[in-house]
């Protein structure tokens, strides 16, 4: 029987989505398995890894109704980035995953800085030394959990550990995943072992890395009994959901980026070096490929502010708003929303300011203005947000040349025109926005096996289901508001301080 299918397990923050594809990277089957998330103290959050592992096999086992386990070539994986899984040498996980949202490590952060200096460590990383990466968690466990510490034989992202239960291989990670733990050295790409002696951590303690189409893992013979994959399946170990994302998206040559459009939204390219921007305002990480640089500004509530909008202001009595509803109100307002104006900052600013004290803003309303300019100003507020990363990427010399839309809100009938307006830039949508990043997994794993000669061959399946060119009445209307926009955080941010102080 032919090899002719790819099975990937993408391991998100609220389920795990395993999904068969065909050797065209066309999604035939999917399915979905929930699993909660703990929030045991204020700042704090972690997931079991041994409960998404269950869930993922119990993903694999129904899909398994619908072919035979015979046809499967490989299996790839992706999953949440900058989590904590402290392993024993067993392969035993010995306390939650500290998964990306938890921040609980103000004190550990300081300290890495103590150590060594903002501009250092971001020269050093790529990326800021920041609570919501692995690094801080890591010296947390050493300073209130020192059985667990002591114990640990290595500290793993949640797609290692499952590639490990899968395959007998634990201690294993990819380039991506090693380089936002931001203990990685991002130009000799290997542990900074200094950084880690420095801190009082064994660089021993970290996984080996691999390019994320290494497929020397198998399936085992424990695991076929579970959920029925037949023993010495190849298993690639993938990589984080970003590098997964932005390989599923197509991206393969420097000013080809992609626009991602989910709770959180950011704007990323493929970059042949790291973009160092004097500022640290964006951020970097390897592909999954070892070679390669993802360069990345992120907007901390994109889909997620946009969701606050529909349930408090163009909702009732707390439900949300029906989404085509609001689309059509928004519809009716020209660009700029006749000075109406939102930042959707309801969880801080990261690109470019970086700011954990900048609060959501609605301005510029009077009573004349009803709740279609509110509509049209939120999808603006998102959109100017994300072209605000842009704009980093194009000072630092890299701009963005060609610009494909994914996830839930590429399926939008307005933001791709918006962003194509403001961007000044044809935009694509993806022809399957919420499949990307599986299908970025399903890309490593069928490089690994080879059902495709490269991640750049791959590229070339991908393909969109619209185009949307630049509008030039929306274009030279929004370059008038976005001035505007643009102003608005220095001049509250004083505001912003001493609420924070509250």
């Amino acid at each position: 029987m032919e090899k002719d299918l790819i099975l990937t397990c993408d391991t998100g923050t609220t389920g795990c989505k395993c999904t068969l594809f065909n050797v065209k990277g066309e999604a035939l089957f999917a399915v979905r398995r929930g699993y909660p998330t703990q929030y045991p103290h204020p700042n704090w959050a972690e997931q079991d890894p041994d409960v998404i592992l269950e869930a993922m096999l119990d993903g694999i086992r129904e899909l398994l109704l619908q072919v035979n386990a015979q046809r499967i070539a490989c299996v790839g994986l992706s999953g949440t980035m900058n989590g904590c899984i402290p392993v024993d040498g067993e392969g035993r996980a010995l306390y939650p995953n500290i998964i990306h949202s938890d921040s609980r490590t103000e004190a550990q952060v300081r300290r890495i800085l103590e150590v060594v200096p903002f501009d250092e460590f971001y020269r050093l990383t790529g990326n800021r030394a920041d609570t919501h990466y692995t690094l801080p968690k890591v010296l947390w466990l050493k300073e209130h959990e020192p059985e667990v510490y002591r114990n640990a034989r290595w500290f793993m992202n949640i797609k290692d550990y499952l590639y490990g239960s899968l395959t007998g291989r634990m201690g294993y990670t990819d380039y991506s995943d090693a380089s936002l733990t931001i203990a990685l050295d991002i130009n000799k790409r290997r542990w900074a072992g200094d950084l880690l002696a420095e801190l009082g951590l064994d660089v021993d303690r970290m996984p080996a890395i691999l390019k994320g189409h290494d497929v020397r893992g198998k399936i085992t013979r424990d695991i076929y009994r579970r959920c029925g994959l037949l023993p010495g399946t190849p298993v690639a170990i993938g990589g984080g959901d970003g590098a997964c994302t932005t390989r599923g998206s197509g991206v393969s040559e420097p000013g080809s980026a992609y626009c991602y459009i989910g709770s959180s939204a950011w704007v990323a390219q493929l970059l042949d070096h790291p973009l160092l921007d004097e500022k640290a305002r964006i951020f970097n990480w390897l592909d999954m490929d070892g070679e390669d640089y993802h360069v990345c500004g992120t907007v901390q509530c994109g889909a997620a502010a946009f969701d606050w909008g529909l349930r408090n202001l163009l909702g009732g009595q707390g439900h949300s708003a029906d989404i085509s509803i609001v689309e059509n109100m928004a519809r009716q307002i020209a660009p700029g929303a006749e000075g109406v104006l939102f930042l959707p900052t309801l969880m801080g600013w990261r690109t470019p300011y970086w700011d954990p004290n900048t609060r959501g803003c609605l301005m510029g309303f009077s009573l004349y203005h009803d709740q279609r300019h509110i509509a049209r100003a939120i999808y603006e507020g998102i959109a100017f947000a994300l072209n605000s990363c842009a704009e980093v990427m194009a000072e630092c010399d890299a701009p963005v040349r060609s610009l494909m839309l994914t996830g839930g809100g590429a399926r939008s009938g307005l933001w791709p025109d918006m962003i194509a307006a403001i961007f000044g830039l044809t935009t694509q949508v993806h022809r399957s926005p919420g499949e990307t990043t599986s299908l970025g997994a399903a890309i490593a794993a069928g490089v690994g096996v080879g059902l495709f000669g490269s991640y750049s061959d791959a590229a070339g399946m991908v393909s969109a289901r619209s185009t949307h060119p630049v509008n030039p009445q929306w274009q030279e209307a929004y370059a008038k508001v976005y001035g505007i926009w643009s102003d608005i955080y220095g001049r509250i941010k004083p505001l912003n301080d001493r609420i924070a102080g509250l």
